[in-house]
């Protein structure tokens, strides 16, 4: 099922949603950077890295819902995209609040102890690689955004046929 949202039948969502999951990503190895080390740099760089990823998810949610709406009409696809939207906006969710708890702190939290950001990021992390999964399903067993091409077809076909 080919992606409405494409530039030369490449599907926009799959393309920018490299930036968002690379930057929560990042922020809980630089949580992590932090309790081992303790230097309050890491802890620090965590607020532009969290806002570049709210702002990349959100982008990316764009082409997301454009082909959630015009190209999954079979109701496993559907099924999938939605959970993978929701649990999407989930994760944007926490990271937002972690961002804004990051940014309105007076000082970085005591080193060596996990504090509440630290727990945002990793369930944030975990969330996504739920919803990197259902994402990949939605490619792989549904076809989302994949251009089929006649060849590719006929060579189903005549599989089909060996196989019987």
């Amino acid at each position: 099922m080919r992606s409405k949202a494409a530039i030369a039948d490449h599907p926009l969502h799959p393309m920018l949603i490299v930036i968002p999951a690379g930057a929560f990503i990042m922020t809980l190895v630089m949580d992590i950077l932090y309790l081992i080390t303790d230097q309050a740099l890491w802890w620090l760089g965590t607020v532009p890295v969290i806002l570049l990823g709210v702002i990349g998810a959100l982008l990316a949610a764009i082409p997301g819902l454009v082909d959630l709406v015009a190209v999954a009409p079979h109701q496993g696809a559907r099924r999938i995209a939605i959970t993978h939207m929701i649990i999407n906006l989930v994760v944007v969710a926490l990271f937002a609040w972690n961002g804004f708890t990051r940014w309105s702190a007076a000082a970085p939290p005591e080193p060596g102890t996990p504090w509440l950001g630290f727990w945002l990021s990793l369930v944030g992390v975990a969330l996504l690689a739920v919803s990197g999964w259902l994402g990949w399903e939605m490619v792989y067993r549904y076809h989302m955004g994949v251009v089929e091409h006649p060849e590719s077809k006929d060579e189903a076909a005549r599989r089909k046929e060996e196989a019987a």
